[in-house]
Parts: structure tokens; sequence; C-alpha cells
């Protein structure tokens, strides 16, 4: 008997028409989502809300906090937004102070912001050391002590996802530290994922790998077709990732169906970090 193999699928040629488009699984939730004004941390509440949660947006910009905010309420959930630069400590504890306040009881927390300053790591000043690894690591440890006093005040559970790269996994050039500090986020996640489980606390993370639309990463708008074309050969699924591969992760955790998911770091690469250890 003859066997005929079924074509390989072309997931660059995905369909997305239904991506993101909602089902009103989180209606009543209140999900506090930082960095949410621009790039992956705007996705991510984009689906949140579709899925019926109440957002409260945070950045830098209030004009950005505010812009935000108004196209959640667009999407007919309540918003709330509170501007925030996170390698300030004392803003860090503002902004959770503030986020509880306002919603009473805070659902979802989803540790979005994040930055790195690239150098070669014997060039990094203390100053730049430290500025990171508060963006990074510290403020998302204090925002997940305030969630976590809350949720367990209320006692209905809640849910914690942190974001970490794929350079956790696989080094980037000239991103020691922040590589340094996304794998203090992995650590911190377990840890914290094992106190909060009794709780009914879920806390895990999602490691993107190359995504297009993420902050900083112009890379639509400036980078040349031939070096696009040359990042999807890298990555073994075809293409670089989106706004959208991410948010679909983040949401994943933020369900109910992910109850017993906790303590995990979900690499989203494409296969990217396994092709680059064995390259």
């Amino acid at each position: 008997m003859n066997h005929q193999s079924a074509p390989a699928p072309d997931y660059r040629n995905d369909d997305r028409s239904t991506w993101g488009r909602g089902y009103g699984r989180l209606t009543g939730k209140n999900a506090l989502v930082t960095g949410s004004t621009r790039g992956l941390g705007r996705t991510m509440i984009e689906w949140l809300a579709r899925e019926g949660a109440n957002i409260v947006v945070s950045g830098r910009e209030q004009a950005d906090v505010d812009a935000s905010m108004a196209a959640m309420r667009d999407l007919g959930v309540t918003a709330w937004g509170f501007p925030a630069d996170l390698s300030r400590i004392e803003d860090a504890h503002r902004l959770g102070e503030q986020a509880v306040e306002a919603v009473g009881q805070l659902d979802i927390l989803v540790n979005n912001a994040g930055m790195s300053i690239s150098n070669d790591f014997w060039k990094v000043s203390d100053d730049e050391f430290e500025y990171q690894f508060n963006v990074n690591c510290r403020s998302p440890f204090i925002l997940a002590q305030h969630a976590a006093r809350n949720m367990i005040e209320h006692g209905k559970g809640g849910r914690i996802v942190n974001i970490s790269t794929v350079g956790v996994t696989a080094a980037h050039t000239e991103r020691n530290v922040y590589n340094l500090s996304k794998g203090a986020v992995e650590t911190m996640t377990r840890n914290m994922g094992y106190e909060l489980g009794r709780y009914g606390v879920t806390v895990n993370c999602v490691a993107p790998g190359n995504i297009a639309d993420r902050p900083g990463n112009d890379y639509n708008a400036r980078t040349p077709q031939e070096m696009k074309e040359a990042h999807s050969r890298q990555i073994p699924v075809g293409r670089v990732g989106t706004g959208d591969d991410i948010a679909a992760a983040v949401l994943y955790f933020c369900l109910p169906e992910a109850a017993y998911v906790t303590g995990q770091t979900l690499l989203v690469d494409g296969l990217l970090a396994q092709y680059l250890r064995e390259h």
C-alpha cells in the first residue's frame, strides 16, 4: 500500500480572523496590566477586555494611559488608568495601591512592563544595572505582593502572569542584564506559584521570542525585507511572532481552565530557542 504524507502546513498563513474575538470568559474580572499603553501590553489588554475583563491601564505617560483607557471603554468594559515609572520603587508601590483601591478585588495581574539597555556586560554601569532590574524584576515582585495580599484577602483566587524572554534559554547579544533579570523573573514565578497555590492563586510566565511589534522593536517599519525573510527562515515555524501570539498565551493563563497550571514558563518563540542551541 502506498502512503502519501500530507503536505506540511504553512504556519505563516494561519487564518487569524477569529483570534482575540472574545467569548466573555473573564466577565466581571479586574485585571492590572503594566506597560499596557503600547506594543505587547496594549494587545494584551485588548484580548482581556474582549473576554469581558475590566482593565487597569498603566504606562509612563498620562496621555498614553488616557488613550488606552478610552479604547478599553470603547470595548465595553470599565477601565482605570495610572501612570507609573517602574524604575522607581515608590511608583511600583503606588501603582499597586492605586489599582487595589480602584477595583476593590484584583483578579489578574500581568507584569508586562520591561526594558533593556544594550551594552557589553563589562561596560554596564551600576545605574544601568539597577534601572533594568527595577523595571524587569523588582517592580513585578512588588506588584505581585500587592496583588497577592488582595487576592488572599478576598479568598477567590487569582492569576498572576509574568513576562520573560527567550534570552533566558538562548543568549542575546548585549542583553546580559536583561536576560539575567528575566531569569530571576522565571525563578520568582516558580516560587510564587508554590507559595500561593493553597490560596487558589496561580503564577505563570510567558517568554516571547522574536516578536515583530514588541516595544522598541521597529521591525515592520524599518527592517529590510531580506532581513525579515532571514529571520523567518531561522525560526522553525517560518515566521516571527506577533503581539497576538503573546496575548493568546497570557489569556490562557488567566482563564478558569488554567487553574491547575502554575509555576510554569511557556516559551512562545516558534522553537527559536531550541534552534539556536542546536546551531
